[in-house]
């Protein structure tokens, strides 16, 4: 299941005709009270349901049991996110990187660890197929704008990963996993008493024909990849935490002409990252120093000549937050600044800029039934010297209805600001030149929804509009191509996150089974260099899926589902089975990612009137046996 466990050991996904007929049911019902608390909907921890914003809550081990391969494709399965990548299990090429958009809204989602921003400013990149998910404790999901709560960036929503915590116990856990196409994901952590420790390595063998360009006849190729990734966390003394998490992945990519006189042109990438944070967390203060830091070196091995790439980002930076009550009115008050730097020695050299902000959050509850939730924040961003600077106003407001113990109803608005990028202001290349005189994106969100909890149901329903202006894109119709503020864009549409238990009253196997479907419905367009609309994202993703969940066995399948997309491209169904049985000490696992060994679109542009026609493709089937032991 994704997010308030309504019954232990019961997850994933849902079929709609059962929905349906279970309603008489389900009306019948008592309502069970265990809850969800998330940290993402407000700035101190609450219970999901009783926010006024529509959050996906899910654990490491309900990540886990999609049978993903790192975090990024775990986040693709979940439900309600469309996918884009350049390479198999969403490995950078370069600088472009795989991401999960919301709602239709590519590149408004800001990505945070341990709720600090880990995007680099050069591009807004993540890289979260570098993060192994045995070591992420939860992932909370927030959809919207959220601009006031967390300032440049939150167009569309949050995604914020929480990393491994301590415990007051001491185990040790082993996984080995092997598969086809030279497969390899090996991880071990040992936790004792205050202290938590990971290592993780993954592989993958060359995959051919990884992307094709029609207009270009040409196509790449991934050779052999190899990651690995380390994490430490640590609880200092009392309420003071320190975390660390670490990776190095290196790979290649070869380009081939279909004109064999051409040649080809390969690239050895090597990609090093890293983030840090101190944190001091109670129920009134939260404070948190925080750095990251990556670095790219990208070598055409083919072409001697060639410099060497070196292309850095790295953010460091400090916020405070402090809760109060003062009569019967809850506040929480806060304040955060973050150094934000890029260094790209082949295109623009090093840039930085400063962001710092003042926060306010007042909540004021009436009969325990209405909560009212407005905020604000003043957002500055500071340029370097002879660049623009930006600031603004960002409040927003939320509603949520308790009518019975069962049902929540939730509104809010609340407006958004994402500012240029380096890459946006500063890039130099023959194709493609920044444009310095860039203004941000900005606009509003609206949101209006249900959520409903009894024991065979669990439901979040989400009606929404999301309006922007001034959206960056690049001007095709000059050489080389520029970057420059269109008029609007926007999406409307509608949210679900639906999971049933059918056969929770049953006293037989079928007790276990499970059901769900997370997605979205939207209709997201924008304005081109002339004033004529275009459709900008995908409309229709969804993920359906049904679990059986019990001890010994596992069992879950899901299938996502990318319909009505952008840019000609094909409709991907992809479905999966990830299934573990105990044996012996431990539990042997199975996974099937792309049963039917469908050939899937992750991005490009199809449309037969494009300048460049291209692709890029993910694996095929990959199957992959495991066995993990805890000791």
């Amino acid at each position: 299941m994704v997010g308030t466990c309504l019954i232990p050991k019961k997850r994933s996904a849902l079929l709609l005709p059962l929905l349906f007929t279970a309603i008489p049911a389900i009306a019948q019902e008592e309502p069970t009270q265990l809850s969800t608390m998330t940290v993402t909907g407000e700035r101190f921890p609450v219970e999901e349901k009783a926010t006024p914003r529509f959050i996906t809550v899910l654990s490491s081990e309900e990540l886990q049991e999609t049978g993903a391969n790192n975090l990024i494709d775990a986040l693709r399965r979940s439900g309600g996110l469309a996918y884009k990548s350049y390479a198999p299990l969403g490995i950078s090429q370069g600088g472009m990187n795989s991401t999960v958009s919301i709602r239709g809204i590519k590149k408004g989602e800001l990505i945070l660890l341990n709720g600090v921003p880990l995007q680099g400013n050069a591009g807004h990149a993540y890289d979260l197929n570098s993060i192994p998910i045995d070591q992420i404790e939860r992932v909370e999901i927030l959809k919207g704008a959220a601009s006031t709560l967390y300032g440049s960036n939150a167009m569309s929503g949050v995604i914020n990963i929480i990393t491994k915590k301590t415990k007051d116990e001491t185990t040790a856990t082993g996984t080995l996993e092997f598969g086809n196409e030279g497969y390899h994901n090996h991880s071990a952590s040992a936790t004792i008493p205050g202290l938590t420790v990971g290592f993780n390595y993954q592989r993958l063998d060359r995959q051919e024909d990884i992307s094709y360009n029609f207009s270009g006849g040409y196509r790449y190729t991934l050779d052999t990849t190899d990651k690995y990734a380390w994490n430490v966390n640590k609880e200092m003394f009392g309420n003071l935490f320190f975390d660390y998490l670490g990776s190095y992945e290196t790979t290649s990519f070869e380009k081939y002409y279909d004109d064999a006189t051409k040649g080809y042109s390969a690239t050895d990438q090597d990609y090093l990252k890293n983030f840090a944070d101190i944190r001091y967390e109670t129920e009134l203060i939260r404070v948190k120093a925080f750095c990251m830091f990556n670095e790219m070196e990208r070598d055409e091995y083919t072409a001697p000549d060639e410099p060497v790439d070196e292309n850095k980002n790295y953010n460091y930076g400090i916020e405070g937050d402090y809760k109060f009550q003062l009569y019967d009115w809850d506040f929480n008050v806060g304040a955060d600044w973050i150094y934000r730097g890029a260094d790209y020695n082949n295109t623009y050299g090093e840039h930085h800029r400063n962001d710092y902000a003042a926060f306010m959050q007042v909540k004021k509850t009436v009969f325990d039934v209405l909560t009212t939730t407005f905020g604000v924040r003043q957002q500055f961003v500071d340029g370097e010297s002879g660049t623009a600077d930006y600031d603004r106003f960002l409040p927003s407001l939320g509603i949520t209805l308790k009518t019975t113990e069962s049902l929540n109803l939730f509104a809010n608005a609340g407006k958004a600001f994402r500012a240029p990028t380096f890459n946006n202001l500063y890039y130099e290349s023959s194709s493609v030149v920044g444009n310095p005189d860039l203004g941000p994106e900005e606009g509003w969100t609206y949101e209006v929804g249900v959520k409903y909890d009894v024991d065979l149901l669990r439901m979040r329903l989400a009606a929404f509009h999301m309006d922007y202006e001034d959206k960056i894109e690049t001007d095709s119709s000059v050489d080389p191509r520029t970057y420059y503020n269109a008029t609007d864009y926007s999406s409307t549409g509608i949210e679900w996150d639906i999971a049933l238990y059918p056969f929770t009253a049953k006293n037989d196997w079928m007790q276990d089974l499970s059901f769900k479907v997370a997605g979205y419905l939207a209709d997201p367009v924008a304005d081109d260099v002339d004033g004529e609309e275009y459709q900008s994202g995908p409309k229709f993703q969804t993920t359906i899926g049904a679990g059986y969940y019990t001890e010994p066995l596992v069992i879950d399948f899901n299938c996502q589902l990318l319909t009505s997309r952008e840019r000609n491209l094909d409709d991907t169904t992809v479905l999966n089975l990830y299934a573990k049985y105990k044996l012996g000490i431990g539990y042997l696992s199975l996974s099937v990612d792309n049963i039917f060994d469908e050939e899937v679109m992750t991005y490009g542009n199809m449309e037969e009137d494009a300048s460049s026609q291209y692709y890029y493709r993910d694996v095929g089937r990959l199957v992959k046996l495991g066995y993990s032991v805890t000791f």
